[in-house]
């Protein structure tokens, strides 16, 4: 356990060791920000890489972000969304994931965090276990941090700003940060309206879907949707069972979705590429071919552990990860009449 200043002592001999190191040539090409930022519209941006996707929304200098990235990285986040023009003024957290409110505590306490009212509980059990694992050993995870920040192919001045991020979110930890830093500080159950400028964001929890407090946001003067984790483009969903997750509920916050996008939609997912309403249906067709494969394979015999070792022919060209749990889930459902 150590101050501030300790800490920055700290810092400074891991800087002379190497860990951070601010005298490396970086090829051309590089990214000259921590994040892929990318415009879909003059006001709008999504910020790929180091968690879940985020949107941030600038509307006469007023600025919002919905989600946060992992742990360590808000600081950066901030700074990299305010650079683009803008104060920022709230924060939407689609749910409790540590992808999507990791950097959380370097906005709770200076503005609003918006979230759905059961992610509160799950956003501060989680928050616990990330302070646990930086009182228990800073320099560890400050060195782990870091190392991802030097993975990155980014501009020196962007490795600088994610390793500063990276360093005061430990010594946060060590000093202010607590269980609640991570969670929501404005919550609702079903709907809320959260204005940046003059644009109206609309805030829809459907159902129990990727977790127990998913929300989507929609904004309807510029035709876009933030869908969180309720949309995974392009890879196998990860199904949150210790959060409540169902497929059935997911695909009834699917539905909810595609009801208000249109042919136009600028459709973002919690995780892939941005998307349209055809990328909605797609998804919300997964979990019908997962479920229809699985009571196929349970109709013609299968054990549970054989159906988990399958791979159905349609996903052949997705990324395995996940595959495996995915059959398991569906296949509890199935035999659980749940």
């Amino acid at each position: 356990m150590f101050n501030r200043r300790e800490f920055s002592t700290t810092l400074a001999l891991l800087a002379a060791s190497g860990w951070v190191r601010p005298g490396a040539v970086f090829g051309s090409g590089q990214q000259a920000t921590v994040f892929d930022w990318r415009p879909i519209n003059d006001s709008m941006r999504v910020a790929f890489g180091a968690g879940g996707n985020v949107l941030a929304v600038n509307d006469g200098g007023s600025l919002l972000l919905i989600d946060t990235k992992n742990a360590g990285y808000g600081q950066v986040l901030r700074a990299e969304a305010e650079s683009f023009g803008g104060t920022l003024e709230s924060v939407i957290n689609t749910h409790h994931h540590g992808d999507h409110i990791g950097g959380n505590p370097f906005f709770t306490g200076e503005v609003p965090v918006y979230g759905q009212e059961r992610g509160v509980k799950r956003a501060q059990a989680a928050g616990a276990r990330t302070l646990a694992g930086i009182l228990r050993d800073p320099i560890g995870r400050l060195e782990r941090l870091n190392q991802q920040v030097q993975n990155m192919e980014v501009v020196t001045a962007a490795r600088h700003a994610g390793s500063e991020s990276v360093a005061a979110f430990i010594a946060m930890g060590e000093e202010e940060m607590t269980a609640m830093s991570f969670s929501a500080t404005e919550t609702f159950e079903s709907e809320q309206e959260v204005e940046v400028g003059s644009t109206t964001l609309e805030l829809r929890h459907i159902d129990r879907g990727h977790t127990d407090n998913d929300v989507f946001v929609f904004i309807p003067e510029a035709n876009v949707i933030h869908s969180g984790d309720l949309f995974f483009n392009g890879l196998h969903p990860f199904i949150d069972t210790g959060a409540d997750a169902t497929t059935t509920g997911w695909q009834n916050c699917l539905a909810a979705i595609i009801e208000v996008a249109d042919r136009n939609t600028v459709c973002i997912p919690g995780h892939g590429e941005i998307s349209d309403r055809n990328g909605l249906r797609d998804f919300s067709n997964y979990f019908d071919i997962l479920r229809d494969f699985v009571q196929e394979e349970i109709d013609d015999g299968r054990s549970r552990d054989q159906i988990t070792e399958m791979q159905p022919p349609e996903f052949a060209a997705l990324p395995p990860r996940r595959l495996n749990d995915n059959l398991g889930v569906v296949y509890d459902e199935l035999t659980s009449g749940s």
